[in-house]
């Protein structure tokens, strides 16, 4: 498994037991360096890779996005979380057993949903931002 991250973050990639590649100009290259036959898989979390993603892609392989309805136009398929309760529950009962662990990046109080946006769009948190009442 491979998973792009900024430098900063390359120890938490690797212990989560993934190659990690720095993700920016020459990502595809880096990517094409550790698995030169493409990868059989690839999800995109950000959005606007594209042209990375196609690159990289072996001969049959799969790709998502979750912020690019144009993967679908490329053999791709752009996915959407649909709220489902009984299935929250089920994920909820993972993390309790432990077996699923969700790192949290920081907490805001609901009236400071802006400071939480704001920290959301700079694209480089590492976890979870959660809104409390």
């Amino acid at each position: 498994m491979i998973g792009t991250a900024s430098a900063r973050n390359h120890a938490f990639v690797q212990a989560m037991g993934a190659e990690p590649v720095a993700y920016g100009e020459g990502l595809a290259e880096r990517v094409r360096a550790l698995a030169p036959g493409g990868v059989s898989a690839v999800a995109d979390f950000v959005g606007g890779q594209l042209e990375a993603t196609l690159a990289v892609l072996a001969p049959g392989g799969r790709n998502v996005s979750v912020a690019d309805p144009s993967v679908a136009r490329h053999g791709g398929h752009w996915i959407w979380v649909r709220p489902d309760g009984a299935k929250l529950a089920e994920l909820a009962a993972v993390v309790d057993r432990g077996a699923l662990t969700v790192e949290v990046a920081e907490t805001f109080p609901l009236d400071a949903t802006d400071r939480a946006f704001t920290a959301s769009r700079t694209g480089h948190v590492r976890g979870k931002l959660v809104i409390v009442p």
